[in-house]
């Protein structure tokens, strides 16, 4: 079957062979009826796989519906998702349909399905295996068109084993399963996710911002728990901080700038050339910001006292998107706190 038309293949960014090989396994899984299960880390991009499977589909054109399931409440849970029908419960003044109402024709993916509480999840077996749901209220059957896809990002077969997930359907949501890599096991994508990133979040009328070297190189030392998911928000957060139009380690949260100093990854992992620049420049930085709030943005008599150059003391002032001005500031601001006080006693 060739490839659909509607195929997404610019919705996601990465040339890893790992990333690769499950966005090879998505589309071919477009091309099935079956169920597929997603499994992976928090923020490494399950709902993108599982558009891709629609995109990749005969059903292409017809809905992609997300159940969340962690948001499907115990009361009204089973209503949400499969609809239910006029006088079913106090307050259905009108039938309406569910989310597998809704899907109709299409996907219908349920976005961490191990929170499914077992009443609904022994509903949902059966609309995979039988093809057919009940709205509340209604005692008639309805068949359903939906294709089922699922992504968790907790260990199925431990709940399983601990009771808490149903084992048939298990097996029934893992005919086919793909499991995303996190974003420590393919560090070779994170440049070009930093470019994406910096284009989505770019702002209107402000000039283009870059990344120097030593902050790229800090953000591929770093595990990132939250995998892309926290390096687009640590991008956004950058942007929206940044004095410049380079974005340095400074402009990055604190647990970033921090872990760059743990032996077990960071620094001590990046190459030896990447790493001494790393230490080379936040040394610079901190150097000058002390000996410029030593003397109140005073660069000449700060050069002085530094023992170096005061053109010298500029350049790096420069390259570190420091002026003298930031620093004669904090001196007016504590001078007017200060009288602002004394007239307040």
């Amino acid at each position: 079957m060739p490839e659909s038309s509607h195929c997404s293949t610019d919705t996601m960014v990465g040339v890893h062979p790992a990333f690769g090989a499950v966005r090879k396994r998505a589309r071919r899984a477009g091309e099935s009826e079956l169920p597929v299960l997603l499994t992976g880390e928090s923020g490494t991009g399950k709902e993108l796989i599982a558009r891709e499977v629609h995109d990749c589909s005969p059903r292409a054109d017809a809905p992609f519906v997300i159940v969340d399931c962690g948001m499907l409440g115990k009361e009204m849970g089973r209503s949400e998702l499969f609809g239910h029908v006029r006088g079913a419960f106090t307050g259905a003044t009108e039938s309406r349909p569910g989310l597998v109402g809704v899907a109709h024709g299409g996907t219908l993916f349920f976005d961490e399905v191990g929170e499914l509480d077992e009443p609904l999840q022994r509903q949902l077996l059966r609309l995979i295996q039988e093809g057919e749901y009940r709205m509340v209220g209604d005692h008639r059957w309805k068949r359903a068109r939906v294709r089922v896809v699922a992504a968790t990002n907790r260990d199925l077969k431990k709940r399983v084993e601990a009771g808490r997930f149903r084992n048939d359907l298990y097996y029934r949501l893992r005919v086919i399963q793909l499991h995303l890599p996190a974003l420590r096991e393919r560090r070779s994508d994170i440049p070009l996710l930093v470019a994406h990133f910096l284009y989505r979040f770019a702002n209107v009328g402000r000039a283009a911002c870059r990344i120097s070297p030593e902050t790229c190189a800090l953000l591929e030392g770093y595990d990132w728990p939250g995998n892309v998911r926290e390096l687009a928000h640590t991008i956004a957060g950058a942007l929206a901080l940044t004095e410049g139009d380079v974005i340095t380690p400074d402009d990055l949260p604190s647990e970033v700038q921090d872990a760059e100093l743990r032996p077990e990854r960071g620094i001590y992992k990046l190459p030896y050339k990447d790493a001494r620049r790393i230490c080379i420049n936040r040394f610079t930085k901190e150097y000058l910001h002390r000996a410029l709030v030593s003397t109140d943005g005073n660069v000449s008599r700060a050069a002085k006292e530094s023992g170096i150059g005061r053109q010298y003391f500029q350049l790096r002032m420069s390259e570190h998107g420091m002026t003298a001005s930031q620093y004669r500031k904090r001196l007016y601001n504590a001078h007017s706190d200060g009288e602002g006080k004394a007239s307040g006693d």
